[in-house]
């Protein structure tokens, strides 16, 4: 059987950039767990989405481990052909749609560009855990390679934050000083220890594209140099983490960040938070998607 699937840059202002996702349309076809890793592992990308049409949960996400979670990049994806596929709800210059996360609901909105998907946004509502303790700025500046004072002199500190994730997030002065970071392995290892989490968000004021406010780096233990993988999914505990800081007064907050390298694809994500006191914050992300390509995928007939 053939299986129609399209290839999307997603977070990308431009062809070739941005994070690839694959998504196949099931119309027709019922494919069961080991299938489609089957299919996602074929791909070889982050993450593959699978639409069913006329199911009762019509959208999903698989890697080779087998289902994932909804985060950005897959949340875009899939309204961006829900949407093309006539799956979604018109609300007049956009249109909504209904992805079933566990036993929540995201909401995404989708610009109506003469029926043409645009700008695509969801909505969350974050309910972080903060820890302010983490390990003092020389041990952090040895573990990433880079000098004390490109971390001493930035006006954010360093934190833990946690809404999906923990995530320890540390701010730079520069966004060159982000790009040239790498882990110090033995230096990193021995501050295990002190954290619950393996997982970094490095950010700095700047851009590597002109056009955004932050630029932004994830960086694990498992990554190799050079590696810039897709930040989506650390974007709740970045606004939480923003939404945090003293100086952010009560009221609407935009913002805008970009990933990657000069020589690497780049993405922009778009963010706006909204921090009331005594309640939780609420933020909307969103982006571009673009169609790259679609085609066929032979697979036998289960």
């Amino acid at each position: 059987m053939a299986i129609e699937y399209t290839l999307l840059d997603v977070f990308a202002d431009a062809p070739f950039q941005g994070t690839q996702i694959p998504v196949v349309n099931l119309a027709g076809y019922t494919l069961d767990e080991v299938a489609r890793k089957a299919i996602a592992s074929e791909f070889q990308q982050t993450e593959t989405v699978f639409i069913e049409p006329g199911a009762s949960v019509p959208a999903s996400v698989y890697n080779r481990r087998g289902q994932q979670h909804f985060g950005a990049h897959t949340i875009l994806a899939a309204s961006f052909m829900a949407f093309e596929l006539g799956l979604t709800k018109s609300e007049g210059s956009f249109a909504s749609f209904l992805l079933q996360q566990d036993s929540g609901l995201i909401e995404s909105f989708i610009d109506d560009n003469r029926g043409t998907p645009g700008n695509i946004q969801f909505a969350r509502e974050l309910s972080p855990t903060v820890d302010r303790y983490t390990p003092d700025v020389t041990r952090l500046a040895a573990a990433l390679n880079t000098e004390e004072k490109h971390i001493t002199f930035s006006k954010y500190k360093p934190l833990v934050v946690s809404v999906d994730t923990p995530t320890l997030i540390v701010p730079f002065t520069r966004a060159e000083h982000v790009l040239a970071a790498s882990l110090h392995h033995d230096h990193w290892n021995a501050l295990l220890g002190d954290l619950y989490t393996s997982e970094l968000f490095l950010f700095a004021p700047g851009s590597i594209t002109g056009g955004t406010e932050f630029h932004g780096r994830l960086l694990n233990p498992t990554l190799a140099q050079g590696v810039f993988p897709p930040i989506g999914n650390v974007m709740p505990e970045f606004i939480a983490y923003l939404a945090e800081q003293g100086e952010t007064a009560a009221g609407t907050h935009t913002f805008s960040v970009d990933r990657g390298s000069l020589e690497s694809r780049k993405s922009v994500l778009h963010a706006e938070f909204d921090k009331k006191p005594g309640k939780e914050v609420r933020c909307r992300i969103g982006g571009n998607v673009i169609k790259m390509g679609e085609g066929k995928l032979f697979f036998p007939e289960q």
